[in-house]
């Protein structure tokens, strides 16, 4: 069975959306950031970087969350996530890609600078910066 390794709101989310949207049948192991579960050997095992989510399907140990919900559409290609036309599936890899290279890092540093980092570090220009390049 594949496990799952994520935690509520990150973008372990994305994965865990896409196996049960394809009713795949996993396991999902909760890793408590906040706790420092993602620096236990055993983790730094499965994902060096420490970081969210964690796909095991088999030998396969499969990080990146949009990697993830990608091998996951194509391994469950009779359920329809992903087309099975190479030009419209271009179209997925361009927008997945878009949103994770385009999108998500401006959002990801208006987060840093809001919650992640301790007050004394977050820089509120950041936030604004931030918002300009996300519009």
């Amino acid at each position: 069975m594949m496990k799952l390794y994520g935690m509520g709101p990150t973008r372990s989310l994305r994965a865990r959306w896409a196996l049960q949207e394809l009713d795949a049948e996993f396991e999902f192991v909760p890793i408590n950031l906040l706790a420092g579960e993602n620096r236990h050997p055993d983790f730094l095992r499965l994902n060096p970087t420490g970081k969210l989510p964690v796909l095991v399907d088999g030998d396969l140990v499969l990080t990146e969350s949009a990697a993830i919900v990608m091998y996951l559409a194509e391994k469950y290609g009779a359920k329809g996530l992903m087309p099975t036309d190479l030009s419209e599936r271009a179209q997925v890899y361009r927008w997945s890609m878009f949103a994770v290279t385009e999108l998500e890092q401006p959002h990801w540093r208006i987060a840093r600078h809001s919650f992640v980092y301790p007050e004394d570090k977050r820089l509120p220009e950041d936030i604004a910066l931030a918002k300009d390049e996300f519009v």
